[in-house]
């Protein structure tokens, strides 16, 4: 079987039963979400977010299979554009964007709020896929360091986690391109120096006190750490098997704030305990291994990076939003992947996935997607 048409062109051997199982994942992943989203807005007035993230993960959907038949040159060749608009965009954010807890990470169009820095993340991977695939070594390094620059305008919203995940993108991808490991420990060590002159100059006060929470959190309790403490705390009435669904004590008396994006994760565990807790975490664990297990195997440089691009995204989505519900990490507001509201990160994840399944799927060896 193959589809074909003059924008699409893909058979269907190029997929393997791995690539099946990465869609079944991402749809039992949102099925999962929208349930304990539910959970968490029954009889409350935000409700409505309940049927909103239903049309997100449609089209979210809708995304991923897009990316997944577009033509492989058509998306190569989008990447300096989509990087160009999305650095646009977080310019008119600072400028436009709506205010929400102090932060201006949103544009108001409307029924949607649009959150740019979404959109980089999703543009950064396919911009420096492009990089370390077409440069090499020292002018990649230059390059690479350039194009994650405009992660500072997002430092300013401020949203340090996002911050924290695009240096996190381009570390993961500098490792495994050809740039010499001298300058790659340069930079580690660099970084690590300044460290203290970022803490006490360049992090707003609740940033610091967040940290500061994270070794003390009594002493902090209303400051910074009242969510985690009551995270950690609904989690721990979940047990191994948890509460049941709808059943969590915590939950239904919504004593976790923000717990519908930044704390859903508390949620799930304490309904579903720690045994479904793994569950879940190994069906993260299933996109990550696919495609990590065919690094050294891709068609060519530029689908290798992505992969790991991808791959880095999820990696430190789960990592830190469960470390920070769990209270091992501070609390930066990033979401849990498929499973916390939003629509912006939703159809971004979804597009990561799908370039995921077009770097697998053009990788075999009966390569028609061109």
């Amino acid at each position: 079987m193959k589809y074909n048409s003059k924008f699409f062109k893909i058979r269907e051997n190029e997929f393997s039963l791995l690539d099946y199982l990465l869609i079944f994942v991402v749809l039992a992943i949102m099925i999962v979400g929208i349930l304990t989203l539910r959970s968490v807005v029954k009889d409350t007035p935000q409700q409505a977010r309940f049927t909103k993230q239903i049309v997100w993960n449609i089209l979210g959907i809708a995304i991923m299979l897009y990316v997944v038949f577009e033509k492989e040159t058509r998306i190569k060749s989008y990447a300096k554009y989509i990087y160009v608009i999305s650095v646009m965009l977080l310019v008119v954010v600072l400028i436009f964007g709506k205010t929400v807890y102090g932060a201006r990470r949103w544009i108001d169009i409307g029924a949607f709020d649009l959150q740019p820095s979404e959109i980089f993340k999703f543009a950064v991977v396919l911009m420096l896929a492009s990089i370390f695939s077409q440069h090499h070594k020292t002018k990649a390094l230059i390059l690479s360091i350039i194009s994650v620059l405009p992660a500072g305008l997002i430092f300013l919203e401020p949203d340090l986690g996002m911050t924290l995940l695009i240096g996190f993108i381009w570390f993961s991808m500098l490792l495994a391109s050809d740039v010499q490991k001298k300058y790659i420990f340069t930079i580690v060590g660099t970084t690590t120096a300044f460290i203290p002159f970022a803490f006490f100059f360049l992090l707003k006060d609740y940033q610091r006190v967040r940290i500061l929470a994270l070794f003390n959190p009594e002493e902090h309790f209303k400051e910074g750490a009242y969510n985690v403490i009551m995270s950690r705390s609904v989690i721990a009435n979940g047990g191994v098997f948890g509460t049941g669904y709808e059943l969590g004590t915590g939950t239904n008396m919504h004593i976790v704030p923000m717990q519908h994006t930044d704390f859903i994760f508390s949620a799930f565990a304490e309904q579903f305990g720690i045994v479904g807790s793994f569950i879940l975490l190994g069906l993260y664990a299933t996109i990550l291994l696919a495609g990590l297990i065919q690094v050294g195997r891709y068609k060519d440089d530029f689908w290798e990076f992505v992969a790991i691009g991808v791959c880095s995204v999820f990696a430190f989505h789960v990592f830190e939003n469960v470390g920070m519900n769990l209270g091992v990490l501070p609390v930066t507001g990033i979401p849990l992947p498929f499973i916390s509201y939003g629509g912006t990160s939703t159809l971004v994840f979804s597009a990561l996935v799908g370039l995921l399944i077009k770097a697998r799927a053009v990788s075999k060896k009966a390569r028609q997607v061109m």
